[in-house]
């Protein structure tokens, strides 16, 4: 064996004895008396928050007494944190040693140690010594940060309602301004990036599940979306079994690429293809081996972002198909192509406009209909939901999914087998996100 295999053979075994460590650590074996847990749920809900984007959180239970907790989501973030100041009170939070194995598995391959930092009070939240420190940032406001790495319990909820806890459930300590630009009341983010502790690690490894999650956004305010931790069946009302409606494409992830890449091929509207010859390079990930390129899923950005000429391309054949009966008009921020509506029918799938495919390695289609393609911008004004990428816009990918059209959409990733599954809009197999309720079918 040559001396390569032979440390990727020691990388493997060590990242395996790791993973059990941190799931015994994690782990509370649920009752012999009631049946396994096979499937988490946490209620997602959309916020609007001005002048910012809108953000998608969710609110757990956490710490000694349990206490609600609203944190916002981020697809591409590694490392969850959480605020920690003089409010926190928990009998039950435990700051990570540096020499514990749970601050190898969280740092790797870097390990940081840390004391109680000058002006702090030793011995409460955050301020310990000998300490694990993690680190993490806001990709809403672009700040940076590390803290101290913490365990406590986080309560959540079974398919069947059933509440379960994690004891030693894994966050960083964040200071205060680590909530820059986050919705009111937020007090942190809930990574479900590539991670050793994000959230899809900490509860899927807790209680044995598969390796997999899903989520499935709400277009509104006033009603709960649904993430799901663990394999199907996923029941919306009126009893569709939504996981059933997937199709799969491949995964690109790596330790260094903490979010979500697909391996996007070709786009059409209206079933004809948007000539690509000039940008078609740029779909393949990391094409100049400067990390540029590819096509990310993310919940951040509204709105589905793409390179300029892209973004051209898709719009002059969008145009096209929408044809000469339907005006453009002055665009209305921060959309770059808006239409007059009035003469743009309903229908059950959203405005009547052309259909837009996104076509996959192996083929795979997820179609994107006029619910998730169009905005009202104001009277009379509807909008593309594809904006082009501006000068200084940080994302690296070629095209950046937004969350607006991952609304009423059911997507899962498969980290086991390193692939994602989308159903296409649920609108058209007559439900909704919003229509989960807790079932006895767990």
């Amino acid at each position: 064996m040559g001396c390569c295999s032979h440390f990727n053979f020691l990388f493997l075994c060590f990242l395996l004895i790791l993973s059990n460590i941190i799931s015994t650590s994690i782990a509370k074996k649920s009752s012999s008396s009631h049946p396994p847990i096979k499937t988490l749920v946490l209620p997602v809900t959309k916020v609007h928050y001005y002048p910012g984007p809108d953000q998608y959180v969710i609110k757990i239970k956490q710490r000694t007494p349990l206490l609600p907790i609203k944190l916002t989501i981020d697809l591409g973030l590694d490392n969850p944190f959480m605020h920690c100041d003089q409010a926190y009170v928990s009998s039950t939070y435990k700051p990570i040693n540096c020499s514990s194995p749970v601050c190898s598995y969280a740092n790797y391959p870097f390990e940081y140690c840390s004391n109680c930092p000058n002006g702090g009070v030793l011995n409460t939240p955050g301020c310990h010594d000998n300490t694990c420190q993690a680190y993490s940032i806001n990709n809403i406001s672009g700040r940076p940060g590390s803290g101290e790495l913490f365990q406590d319990i986080v309560s959540v909820k079974s398919i069947d309602g059933r509440s379960v806890s994690v004891p030693n459930f894994l966050f960083i300590c964040s200071h205060t301004g680590s909530l820059l630009k986050l919705a009111n009341d937020v007090q942190g983010m809930a990574a479900f990036g590539v991670s050793n502790i994000s959230f899809p690690y900490q509860f899927t490894a807790a209680f044995g599940l598969e390796k997999k999650f899903a989520i499935c956004l709400s277009p509104s305010e006033k009603s709960n979306g649904v993430i799901f931790f663990g394999n199907g069946p996923y029941v919306l009302q009126p009893g569709i079994d939504v996981s059933m409606s997937l199709t799969y494409t491949s995964l690109i992830t790596n330790y260094f690429v903490k979010e979500y890449y697909l391996l996007l091929k070709a786009i059409k509207i209206n079933g004809k293809f948007v000539p690509s010859d000039k940008w078609q390079y740029k779909l393949t990930f990391d094409y100049d081996k400067g990390g540029n390129g590819g096509t990310k899923i993310g919940t951040l950005l509204p709105y589905t972002v793409m390179e300029s000429d892209i973004f051209s391309s898709v719009v002059d054949e969008f145009v096209k198909a929408l044809g000469k009966n339907i005006p453009r008009v002055a665009n209305v921020a921060p959309f770059d192509v808006c239409f007059n509506s009035t003469g743009i029918a309903r229908s059950r799938l959203g405005p009547a406009v052309p259909t837009i495919e996104l076509v996959f390695q192996n083929k795979a289609v997820w179609k994107i209909f006029g619910a998730n393609s169009m905005v009202q911008a104001a009277k009379d004004v509807m909008c593309l939901a594809f904006v082009s990428k501006k000068e200084g816009f940080w994302s690296t990918a070629a095209i950046e999914i937004g969350g607006y059209l991952l609304e009423d959409n059911l997507i899962q990733f498969d980290l086991d087998n390193n692939r994602v599954g989308f159903s296409s809009s649920l609108l058209s197999k007559q439900t909704s996100c919003s229509n989960f309720k807790y079932t006895n079918h767990a």
